[in-house]
């Protein structure tokens, strides 16, 4: 009866935020406490729903069809004294993908023990500029980060006036304690690395990178130019082999890796022979830990996005 209860405190706690720029997901999880204070976390979800509906993100009007669709999860593990919480993010961003029922997705990462405090009635203040505290300053990041990644994936560094706005929340965030915006080298999977990765002009593929595969490559595998497509999503590969071969282990490249990998086994599965040889071996060098799904190109026919199907039904 306990599980039940909370299973059905976690669904009725789960929102869909409709603000200027955003179609987003907010839930508050609190299966792994002791008790359940539903005020507590109904209050915590209210302010947060408002903390993102009643700010402008952006100087741009959306259009319904154009807001972004994204997912924000936390999972609580710990709340002490109803003001001081750990919890588990899970954070996910989708783009649709022109002339097709296809949903591709540009994010889906996590980021555990993340503490915050939260006072009960106190409305969320927040000032890109000036750090006011981690839950505010956290979600606005990734909100920016959400617009610097949906931006580039349209046009040539269309995320770049995005990217510096996380840099300017990132810069006031140092007087923080948070480990998620220290320059670790222990832990280089934080949001600073996050932003790192994208301002580092030693990366600047990775834009080139994410253009190449979204707008010149997913956007063009509906029509008759399918060929071409799969060609530009093999120079994207390429330019990240070359920001591969610059650093293996950054954070940008593992979230590309997870969440594209499945992806482009279903794309090149039922490619030519040349194009899925070359596919297979850059993956497999650049994502070594998923060799075996990276074995799959090569193997059988092609059973996820679809290769010369309508556009009505691409990606089903």
């Amino acid at each position: 009866m306990k599980r039940l209860f909370l299973i059905i405190f976690v669904l009725l706690n789960s929102y869909d935020i409709y603000s200027q720029e955003f179609k987003l997901s907010l839930s508050i999880n609190s299966s792994k406490l002791q008790g359940t204070d539903k005020a507590l976390y109904q209050n915590l979800q209210n302010v947060l729903t408002e903390f993102i509906n009643d700010r402008k993100w952006t100087n741009y009007n959306y259009q319904t069809f154009e807001k972004i669709e994204a997912n924000i999860s936390f999972n609580l593990k710990e709340v002490v004294g109803r003001e001081d919480f750990t919890a588990d993010l899970t954070i996910q961003l989708r783009r649709p993908v022109y002339n097709s029922t296809y949903t591709t997705t540009l994010l889906n990462t996590q980021e555990n023990d993340f503490k915050f405090k939260y006072i009960e009635g106190q409305p969320l203040q927040f000032d890109p500029t000036n750090y006011t505290d981690n839950l505010t300053s956290t979600i606005a990041f990734y909100l920016y980060y959400f617009l610097a990644l949906d931006g580039d994936s349209f046009a040539p560094n269309g995320g770049s006036e995005y990217f510096q706005m996380c840099q300017n929340i990132l810069n006031a965030a140092q007087r923080s304690s948070d480990a998620g915006w220290q320059r670790s080298f222990t832990n280089q999977q934080n949001r600073y690395w996050m932003l790192e990765n994208y301002t580092n002009s030693s990366y600047s593929a990775l834009h080139q990178a994410w253009y190449q595969y979204h707008r010149l490559g997913l956007d063009m595998m509906a029509g008759e130019s399918q060929a071409e497509a799969r060609n530009n999503i093999i120079l994207a590969i390429e330019n990240l082999q070359k920001v591969y071969r610059e650093k293996s282990n950054l954070v940008a490249l593992q979230q590309f890796f997870d969440a594209k990998a499945d992806e482009i086994v279903n794309i090149f599965k039922g490619a030519p022979q040349n194009e899925q040889k070359r596919v297979a071996e850059i993956m497999k060098q650049i994502n070594p830990s998923n060799t075996n799904k990276y074995d799959q190109i090569t193997q059988g026919q092609n059973t996820g996005i679809g290769l010369g199907q309508p556009s009505t039904t691409f990606g089903k």
